[in-house]
């Protein structure tokens, strides 16, 4: 009853928030206004994702200050959170250059991975394998890759939404069957609660964005978080990256698509396999449901099998991916053969 009652209250916190928060920026005239890229042909304000980082804070501290969480959690989450939420923020609204955005991004996942204590040993074929100083440093560009991956599949209604839920609520399963961990857990449930008051207005119909603000919070929370449960439990890692195994795909394969073809590949463009579905169906419920489903039904299945040891993690992790990435690539050739 505690953890049911603790995601209705987060849930109701951050609608209540986004809900006034959408008012103030109607009123205010801070809309985002669709181009030729855009997934939506009507203005909508942005930011929303403000909600969730401010009730997540909150609960931050609340909890620390009633001793459910320990100071390293508060830290290590509460920090560089606050920061990719406020730079995600002012971008939103004033757009910032790409080097100053990623500097910052940088410098927030050095202080969250020095505070969450570094990258732990992984398990690979049965041996703990303790990556040292190289595994530090790849675990930085992992953390920043995962925001700005994050921020790259934020373009329809419900998305990003529905795949932390996913992520979110997965770990804590996972978490309350296997470790004894309760600071884990009691955060993964209220993230759950959090972003499921945000999806509400942001799914099926989209009445504000989440913004660079929400995307790039939860990325940064995401990353960080799969390196605690991986502390805690090391094959939670590889299960991490099945859970998350369609927006690593979709955005990874993009990436490296666009650079391939000589394109621009920091510009903003609409080439991500999620865009090109819901053009397809003209509906950002079905593609979104789909890759939902996708989630459900293909990643998360295998993302058991690591969890409880009976899939070497990185065979799951090569097993979810191979469809995927036929998947990305099948699309293309198609679309370039038309």
């Amino acid at each position: 009853m505690f953890i049911w009652l603790l995601i209705i209250i987060a849930a109701a916190f951050t609608f209540i928030t986004t809900y006034f928060l959408r008012k103030i920026l109607i009123s205010r005239n801070l809309l985002v206004i669709p181009n030729d890229r855009s997934s939506h042909q009507e203005p909508m304000p942005q930011g929303g994702g403000l909600s969730i980082v401010i009730c997540f804070i909150l609960f931050l501290f609340l909890s620390h200050a009633m001793g459910f969480i320990e100071d390293k959690i508060l830290f290590a989450l509460g920090v560089p959170g606050l920061l990719i939420g406020l730079i995600g923020l002012k971008d939103d609204f004033n757009s910032i250059n790409p080097l100053p955005r990623l500097i910052i991004h940088f410098l927030s996942a050095s202080l969250g991975l020095y505070l969450v204590g570094g990258f732990p040993p992984i398990p690979i074929f049965g041996t703990q394998v303790n990556l040292g100083f190289i595994g530090q440093i790849l675990a930085i560009f992992y953390i920043v890759w995962i925001v700005n991956l994050y921020n790259f599949m934020d373009g329809i209604d419900g998305l990003a939404s529905l795949e932390a839920i996913f992520i979110f609520s997965s770990l804590a399963v996972f978490i309350s069957l296997i470790s004894a961990n309760s600071d884990i857990f009691l955060i993964l449930t209220f993230l759950v609660g959090s972003v499921l008051g945000f999806l509400l207005l942001n799914f099926p119909k989209s009445f504000i964005f989440i913004g660079d603000v929400g995307s790039g919070f939860l990325g940064i929370i995401l990353a960080l978080i799969s390196i605690l449960v991986s502390t805690e439990v090391p094959q939670l890692f590889w299960t991490f990256l099945v859970l998350i195994g369609a927006f690593v795909v979709d955005s990874t394969y993009t990436l490296v698509f666009r650079i391939v073809s000589g394109k621009k590949f920091y510009e903003a463009h609409s080439e991500h396999l999620y865009q090109k579905i819901s053009r397809l169906f003209n509906s950002h419920v079905k593609a979104s449901v789909l890759i939902l489903a996708v989630n459900l039904l293909w990643l998360l299945p295998i993302a058991c099998l690591v969890t409880f040891q009976k899939l070497e993690g990185i065979l799951g992790v090569m097993l979810a991916y191979i469809p995927l990435i036929l998947a990305c690539y099948s699309y293309n050739t198609v679309k370039e053969k038309k």
